[in-house]
């Protein structure tokens, strides 16, 4: 009988293909359709059971079929629309849990000046970076027929490391809708997969501790020694075992019990604690590295690290923007040194601050990069920078008031991108 070697490989690769085509079919029951599973990385099914469990007041956070933070939207474009934007970002865009969806003030607005036919669509997802952007502009955005996506860029947290390279050779498996070997052929699996094996940029945000929320935000609520006294043993406990409770509540106590006293207002602009919060605060407060005492010292010790890897992004999508007929414009985030109020909040803990100061020397830098590229650009630190209250002190997101200023700023970008789309011109067209 003779030998075939050759049938092993096509008895290998047939088995492959089985076993994928059954795990997909599996998994459909379980995944979200397109483009649902290609922006949000988790089910919003958990994110509104963990709202309601975490705040007492009811409060609902309502997505539509995308897992969106928006109304119901069409991939094809209505035939009564006559200009679609679309917003890409990260948790800013989102909204916090009393504030709308920047995506949804915009169209107020657009709706109260008696403008019709005109959408702004959010795809703006919490936790994600330039590499989300790139492929969610790929991925979603470019099919629906957008005429301009804006790209938000948030100084705080979205200069990467990793430059764009568009021939490397992808992992196994990563989160979508970045690209992997498994995510190529097995969409739905590699959902169900990235979410299991902790693969997602949200999971590291925050240590999944059971009523940590709830035990923090009684004590910024009702404050009192006791309440304090078990939250430093509750750090100490699950984040800095060798720390001693003193240095812990030293550092927590400072500014006269800010913090509490910060997480205890209510209405639109009410902040909460976390725990990420309170233990990156005594990780910067206790370091022995290097770090910058001013925006001189920032310029000089930051220089330019990350801002070309972050550009490359920000270049590459403007490319696939570009290549199916839209155009694409920057906006930058400031971080919260632009609000008077965010600095003479944080200044008991200069440690901790000096990491807004290096994340503006990086905002400005990147600006005067895109600057000179050509690039059109939406610099929010200009819009931001002198007015109180636009910052929320707990967690650097915008306040109602924060939102509100951006939203009249992009629109009214918007405006002047649609007028001269009409008048057949260029972003940078004069």
């Amino acid at each position: 009988m003779s030998r075939r070697p050759w049938l092993w490989p096509v008895y290998f690769l047939v088995l492959l293909g089985v076993t994928l085509a059954g795990a997909e079919f599996i998994a459909s029951f379980s995944a979200p359709s397109w483009p649902a599973r290609d922006l949000r990385p988790i089910p919003i099914e958990a994110m509104q059971v963990n709202a309601a469990k975490a705040f007492a007041d009811g409060l609902e956070l309502h997505y539509n079929d995308w897992a969106v933070r928006d109304r119901p939207r069409s991939i094809e474009r209505p035939s009564d629309i006559r200009f679609r934007s679309v917003l890409v970002g990260d948790s800013f865009l989102e909204g916090s849990y009393h504030v709308p969806p920047l995506s949804e003030l915009i169209e107020r607005r657009w709706a109260d000046e008696g403008r019709t036919g005109m959408e702004a669509i959010n795809l703006g997802i919490n936790a994600t970076s330039p590499r989300h952007y790139y492929y969610r502009i790929k991925n979603v955005a470019v099919r629906l027929d957008p005429d301009v996506i804006v790209v938000f860029v948030y100084a705080g947290n979205d200069f990467i490391a990793t430059r764009l390279e568009t021939l490397a050779i992808p992992p196994l498996i990563d989160e979508l809708p970045v690209p992997s070997i498994l995510g190529t052929v097995a969409p739905r699996t590699t959902w169900l997969l990235a979410n299991r094996l902790g693969s997602l940029e949200i999971a590291h945000a925050n240590k999944d501790i059971a009523g940590e929320f709830a035990m923090l935000n009684e004590w910024a609520e009702q404050p009192s020694a006791e309440r304090f006294d078990r939250i430093v043993r509750h750090i100490k406990t699950y984040y800095y075992p060798g720390l001693a409770e003193d240095t812990i509540r030293e550092i927590l106590s400072r500014g006269g019990n800010g913090l509490a006293a910060a997480a205890a207002k209510r209405g639109p602009d009410r902040a909460y604690l976390a725990g990420w919060l309170l233990s990156t605060i005594i990780e910067w407060e206790t370091a022995q590295w290097e770090i910058p005492r001013s925006a001189e010292e920032a310029d000089r010790m930051v220089g330019d690290s990350r801002v070309d890897e972050t550009l490359s992004w920000l270049v590459g999508a403007e490319q696939v923007a570009q290549a199916h007929g839209a155009q694409m414009i920057v906006a930058l985030v400031p971080v919260g040194v632009v609000d008077p109020s965010y600095v003479e909040f944080w200044r008991p803990w200069p440690n901790y601050f000096s990491y807004s100061m290096s994340s503006d020397s990086r905002h400005r830098r990147l600006a005067t990069a895109l600057r000179q590229r050509g690039m059109p650009l939406i610099d929010l630190r200009e819009t931001l920078n002198g007015v109180r209250g636009t910052y929320r002190v707990t967690d650097g997101h915008w306040t109602d008031l924060g939102t509100r200023i951006v939203a009249e700023r992009v629109s009214n970008e918007l405006l002047a991108a649609r007028a001269r789309l009409v008048a057949g011109k260029r972003p940078g067209d004069q």
